[in-house]
């Protein structure tokens, strides 16, 4: 599985995906870390760090839906691409209770975002 991978180095503050773009793979960080972020470049809400070793971009994989967040790199970052098609080659020799289960989960925290963004938004001073 490793030969599906694709290898970058990042430099600090190059984006690695944005909002809304294609969910077409996932991520490992193998050296360096990722901030995963809302917004854009002049108000940015952080939503969580990723650490060497760590997974992101992952929730895409399962329900084909576009990047609910940006990400970006922390420091010079090697980052590691796997192709989604690649995955879910693998994801559909799963228990069908699991990959429900997965489902659930994924639509529950997108879900969730939603109405964090809701209440961001009528939190803000009109402009």
């Amino acid at each position: 599985m490793s030969a599906a991978f694709q290898r970058r180095t990042y430099a600090p503050g190059e984006i690695i995906f944005r909002d809304g773009d294609p969910g077409d793979s996932l991520f490992v960080v193998e050296k360096g870390r990722v901030h995963i972020w809302k917004g854009d470049g002049s108000h940015e809400t952080p939503l969580g760090v990723i650490d060497e070793g760590g997974v992101f971009g992952e929730m895409a994989i399962f329900d084909k839906q576009p990047r609910m967040a940006n990400a970006s790199a922390a420091v010079e970052s090697v980052i590691m691409r796997m192709p989604a098609t690649v995955l879910r080659e693998g994801l559909w020799g799963a228990d069908p209770l699991l990959r429900q289960l997965v489902q659930i989960l994924i639509n529950n925290v997108r879900t969730m975002a939603r109405r964090i963004d809701d209440l961001e938004g009528r939190c803000k001073p009109p402009a």
